[in-house]
């Protein structure tokens, strides 16, 4: 008797299953025309319910439906560079508007400092605090939120000043699990980015997290396709189930492991996943925040282990502290000399 197997798979391009947390098909039955009609109809509706969900959200895009698989290839790990498996990221389709279209929106590349950051309030952006905390008073830095390439004339929004910096007193340059969950950071900017629209940002619970996959997106200081510089790139991998270091002193911190791909640059970039209404306060599905890249020794990217400062609710607190001007001696701060605000096209500073 003759058997058979349908699959959903990812390949060449990412399976909707995976973005709303469905599992792929597996069906094993008896080769008949019943057989077959059936579990193809039952493939088309799980299709086109996930295709409504992302159409649900259409206005900001769906890049991460482009993404590829990472099977197949050794993981490349040295001190910039943590790419696990194949190197799946994708940079950001030509005919995507980043004024409009997450993520690309709410990142953005600093100027003066190879990071990527995120808004997350009109002037203040989320980032990582290994790339700001030894920042002199004297550092100028700009801001080019929704940035597409290196030349001004590709930053929509022009460049921001940025007037200080926020990081955890109890981080310090380190490579253990403990230290590196403290290693996120907050910037103000001197002035408001005007009509920009901040990510969703928060904590969620680990039993949402674990079974979805996760997205990060940033700027990469080399380029995967050795193209024109500056240039952001979208990545796909997943949650460890195992998170040894995920919840530390009661959500005071946290540090979650994930297998996606970073190099150099990409340091603060947002990591975020997919929510569907039930798992958020809101409407329609989001993209949400969840923590910062922050990258891993060697030793844990062989592992398979790229590391993510985790928004615990005690970090949470923290920042809603600074972007509410409140005192909070949990933070050190570094203020920075004033600099300009440059529009769309023009030279910063």
């Amino acid at each position: 008797m003759v058997r058979f197997k349908f699959y959903i798979t990812n390949e060449p391009n990412l399976s909707m299953m995976k973005l709303f947390n469905q599992k792929p098909i597996s069906i094993v039955s008896v080769l008949t025309v019943d057989s077959i009609k059936h579990a193809f109809i039952r493939m088309r509706r799980i299709v086109i319910t996930a295709c409504f969900l992302c159409i649900a959200f259409a206005t900001t895009g769906c890049s991460e439906l482009k993404l590829s698989n990472k099977n197949g290839c050794r993981n490349t790990c040295d001190s910039e560079t943590m790419i696990i498996g194949c190197d799946d990221r994708m940079v950001r389709p030509g005919a995507v508007n980043s004024l409009t279209e997450e993520p690309w929106s709410f990142i953005g590349k600093f100027d003066g400092l190879g990071c990527t950051g995120t808004l997350i309030s009109n002037r203040f952006v989320l980032t990582a605090a290994h790339c700001v905390s030894t920042l002199s008073s004297t550092h100028m830095i700009g801001f080019a939120l929704a940035q597409k390439a290196k030349i001004v004339s590709q930053r929509p929004y022009g460049t921001y000043g940025v007037r200080r910096v926020f990081f955890p007193g109890s981080f310090f340059k380190d490579t253990t699990e403990n230290i590196r969950a403290y290693d996120y950071a907050i910037v103000e900017l001197w002035e408001p980015i005007q009509g920009a629209a901040p990510a969703v940002w928060g904590h969620v619970q680990w039993t949402i997290l674990k079974n979805k996959p996760v997205f990060t997106a940033g700027y990469p200081g080399t380029q995967p396709d050795h193209g024109v510089l500056e240039r952001p790139w979208i990545t796909q991998g997943h949650y460890h189930s195992s998170q040894t270091y995920g919840w530390i002193n009661n959500g005071e911190s946290g540090l979650l492991y994930t297998d996606l791909d970073g190099s150099g640059g990409q340091s603060g970039s947002p990591v975020y996943s997919f929510l569907l209404p039930s798992e958020h306060d809101g409407p329609g599905v989001i993209r949400k925040v969840i923590g910062v890249l922050v990258g891993s020794p060697k030793s844990a990217c062989m592992a398979d282990r790229d590391w993510v400062a985790r928004l615990t609710p005690g970090a949470v607190e923290h920042i809603e502290n600074v972007i509410n001007s409140q005192t909070d001696p949990w933070w050190d701060i570094i203020n920075l000399p004033q600099s300009p605000t440059a529009g769309p096209g023009e030279a910063w500073p």
